[in-house]
Parts: structure tokens; sequence; C-alpha cells
């Protein structure tokens, strides 16, 4: 990293406290001690559990050549005088430096976001770029107003492209981190039902993730998903905008004789044909905004096609895991009514023999609407016809009452407390041979019904 004390001065609008001089350079940014080297500069973040500020002495002690903060701390606690840049709010500042120092790289990024898919297709369009270009993207989930700065503050001369995912549960997050990417491409995957106990409304959501398209730069793209209803009408009269989707009613790139499988999916576009271990048609759409991205950037067919060959899933998405001859399908990460409702069609689309089952937890951060729209999903499932459901979270109490009411034999389904006990229920029914989705938000910790599969007890 090449960013001098004066840089961040002028970055984060910052007054300079102390005695080092405010010419000398940094070698990197920190908000953790752990992880800390000999001449970073230190950033005191606070969050609900934690406030950097109490960290100051310990970065002190490991090199930190200054700080940035936002209460002055007593100065005769430090070994050596140090300097502090005083700032209104750290998080802030924070996201002016990456924005300071996104500027410096006249390289092409794209920003992605979505109510669902976020992930994937970062992953995806990633490691199809990597094929011809040097890229860099956010590491896991690292996608807030925290991972996003982080990330850009990791541009080096060598890389080519960058690649970032952008989350937000609240209003005004995808307009502040697509601020600081300064994106030439867009890629919005769908407007679905989450995180409405922040965006309030389908409508609020929406708005919340078209204000990407504020800060894509003029005669840049915007990829969409041209099946989504609620992204038709969108145009723009400085941008190039490009739908891709199932059905040529709508798109402008499509995939044509799909076939979806259980190890994965083959199609054609335009007379191609591309092939991927990722499962479900949704994950065909996904590929699609990969394929999109990689042409617009020059890239030859046929390192496309291998790309996408080649790409494994993330894990907790969808997942193919056979323990003891049971085929479970993954999808543990996290979930909405969108993602819900497409993994237990990509369940239901398998042809074979042996019984379908679902563990599944509570779909959180859905506010007012939670109640209704897990009562939904429970209808739907019950159309479904699987042979046995486990639920789990005081939600999905509202999920078995919906798909008893659709006529769901009580025998049937079971809700319990905890995904513990989901999974100890779950290896009582399950049989070699069956397929069986496990799905509910991260905060369920899904996660740990398989535990009672690998492990040698149950706890």
């Amino acid at each position: 990293m090449d960013i001098s004390v004066r840089e961040i001065l002028t970055a984060t609008q910052g007054k300079w406290i102390g005695a080092a001089a405010a010419a000398s350079r940094v070698v990197g940014v920190s908000t953790d001690t752990r992880t800390i080297e000999k001449g970073d500069v230190f950033f005191a973040l606070e969050g609900q559990r934690f406030d950097g500020h109490d960290y100051l002495q310990e970065a002190a002690q490991k090199g930190a050549r200054c700080f940035v903060v936002s209460k002055t701390p007593d100065l005769s606690e430090f070994k050596e005088p140090s300097g502090l840049i005083l700032v209104a709010d750290t998080l802030t500042a924070y996201g002016d430096l990456a924005k300071f120092y996104r500027q410096k790289f006249k390289i092409p990024a794209i920003a992605i976001t979505g109510s669902a898919g976020k992930t994937t297709v970062k992953e995806l369009v990633a490691h199809v770029l990597q094929r011809r270009f040097k890229v860099l993207k956010n590491r896991g989930t690292e996608n807030n107003l925290v991972g996003v700065p982080k990330t850009l503050l990791r541009l080096e001369k060598e890389h080519e492209v960058v690649v970032l995912e952008m989350g937000t549960n609240q209003s005004g997050e995808i307009d502040r981190l697509s601020s600081m990417i300064a994106p030439q491409f867009g890629i919005l995957t769908q407007i679905g039902l989450a995180h409405l106990e922040g965006l309030k409304t389908q409508e609020g959501i929406k708005k919340e993730k078209l204000s990407l398209l504020n800060h894509v730069e003029r005669g840049g793209f915007l990829i969409l998903n041209g099946q989504d209803p609620l992204l038709r009408d969108v145009q723009s009269g400085v941008h190039r905008i490009r739908r891709v989707g199932l059905s040529k009613e709508g798109s402008d790139r499509t995939a044509e004789q799909i076939w979806c499988h259980e190890e994965g999916c083959s199609f054609y576009v335009e007379g191609e044909l591309f092939e991927t271990s990722l499962i479900g048609r949704h994950n065909v759409v996904n590929c699609l905004y990969a394929i999109e991205a990689a042409l617009t950037l020059g890239m030859p067919l046929d390192r496309i096609q291998e790309a996408l060959r080649s790409f494994k899933a993330v894990p907790g998405r969808m997942n193919v895991k056979n323990i003891d001859g049971i085929f479970f399908l993954d999808d543990s990460y996290n979930s909405n009514p969108h993602s819900f409702r497409a993994a237990l069609e990509t369940l239901k689309d398998f042809k074979m023999r042996g019984r379908k089952g679902v563990v599944c937890g509570d779909m959180l951060e859905l506010g007012a609407q939670a109640e209704e729209l897990h009562r939904d999903i429970g209808t739907g499932l019950a159309e479904l016809l699987f042979d046995f459901v486990i639920a789990t979270g005081p939600f999905s109490k509202h999920l078995v009452e919906g798909a008893l009411k659709q006529g769901f034999d009580p025998k049937r389904i079971t809700h319990v407390k905890d995904s513990v006990e989901a999974g100890k229920v779950c290896r009582e029914i399950a049989l070699p041979g069956d397929r069986i989705l496990v799905k509910g938000s991260r905060g369920m910790q899904m996660e740990k019904v398989f535990e009672c599969f690998i492990t040698s007890s149950i706890r």
C-alpha cells in the first residue's frame, strides 16, 4: 500500500494531534489489533459490542504509526509519543479513506447487489474474470460498511479488475458503498423480500438497491434480472442496461435448452453450450450475469465456458453433501422468501427415487411481515408434496400452520426448538437415498443439523 499520513488527513478531513510527522507514509490500514502490522494506521472503529479506542495502547505496542480516533485518549498512556487523527466518526472516515484510495486505480470495478445470490454471483464473476485478469474481490461476505472499505484498501498496482458485492439492511448503505467503489459495472440480481425490518417495504428495497445507479459511471453497464417484474421499468439515459434471464421476453441474453440435475446444469446461450456444477435453475441466471460481464470485458467465449465448468459452489449455498448415503442440499447460510422458494423448486425438480425432505429454520429480518411470509412458504411447501418437513424457530411455527392449513399430513411435519434438535429428529427419520434440503437464516445456525450426522454423539 502506498499512502501517506497527510493523504489520510486529507481523505478523512481529520485534525492532526501529536508529535509524529504527518508527512510519513503508512504500510497498511488496520481495524483489528490481532492482525496489525508495524507501520499501519489503526482505525478505532466502534460497534455494539466493542470499541476500538480500548485497544489503542495495544496497537501502539505492536507498532502502529498513527491512529484515527473519534475521542482523544490520554497520550501519557502511550509508550512513545504517537500521532492521532481526530474525526467525527471513525467508520465514516474509514469509508472516506477507501473512496480516496480507490481513485488512485484507473481500473474497472463491478459492484453487485440484490436480495439474494450476491455472494455466488460475486464469486462466479471473479472466477471467470481471473482467466484473463488479475482480480481483487471481497473475502467471504465482507460486503458492508467495514468489509467493502477493507477490500478496496487491499488494492495494489497489479490488480486489473475489482469485483465487490454490497449488502444492506438499512436505507442509504448501497448509496454509500457505491460511492466508494465508483463502479463501471453494476449487477442487480433481484428485488426480493429481505431485510424488511430495516427497509420496510419491497419498494423500499428497490429504491435502496437502485441507488447503485447513482455512482455507476456515465456510459457504464447495469446488468439486471430480466425475469424480475420489479426491474422491468428501470431505465437510464446515461447507462447501458442489459437484462439476462431464462425467457427471451424482457431479456437481452437468455439461457435455453436448460437441463438441471443432481450434479449441476447445462444450457445454451446463443447456440453455445455452457455447463456448471451449480444446482438449480436460479443458478443458471447467476451464470448469465458472469457471462454477460465477461463478454462485455472482451473475454473469449472458450475461457468463459472453461471457467464455468470449473467453478465450485460457495459453502452453504446449495452445496451437495453425501453423508452415509443421505443426499443433503446445504443451503444453510441464509434465507429469505425468494431464495427459500428457489431452493424448494430445485429439490422438487430432482428426478429420482427415494424420499424428499426439508429441514428449515426461520427467515430473519422480515419485520412486521414475518408471520405472513412464513405462512406463505408453508402453503407453497405443502403443495410440493415433500415426504417430511422439520421446522425450527418461533416464526417457523407459522410455516407449519400454513402447511397444515393447506392439507399437509400432520404426521409428516414436525416443529422443534432449535437446529440441534432438528438434526436429532432428522437423523432418526433420514434413510440412505433420501434428498434433504437444509435451509435457514444465518442466525438459526442450521449447519448444526449436519453435526448430528458427522459426530459420534448427539449433544
